[in-house]
């Protein structure tokens, strides 16, 4: 799992980690964007599906931690979420007779 959230990280944000720094890379990132491309950040977030209020809340509860930090640990989350609902699907499906599939 954790090797498909860094190529997630790597292929959303143009970065080159690996699985012992993707975190401190993406954190950079982040922060490099807050301060000078805000509405790239905004556009991945968003194709992410990053939860606005959730984020908007954390921000707001913590505003003397990193925002580059919250924001990435919400993103890292959030495709944790979607690997995890993956594999429950898949499972799911794969009790489906092949004509019934879709």
């Amino acid at each position: 799992m954790k090797n498909e959230i860094v190529q997630v990280v790597n292929q959303s944000f143009g970065l080159d980690a690996t699985e012992n720094n993707f975190v401190i890379f993406l954190t950079e990132k982040i922060n490099y964007l807050i301060l000078h491309d805000f509405n790239k950040l905004i556009y991945i977030l968003y194709r992410a599906d990053i939860n606005e209020t959730k984020l908007n809340k954390l921000l707001a509860e913590n505003k003397k931690e990193d925002a580059g930090k919250i924001i990435a640990a919400l993103f890292i989350q959030r495709h944790v979420e979607k690997i995890k609902s993956r594999e429950e699907n898949s499972s799911v499906n794969t009790d489906i007779d092949d004509e019934e599939r879709w």
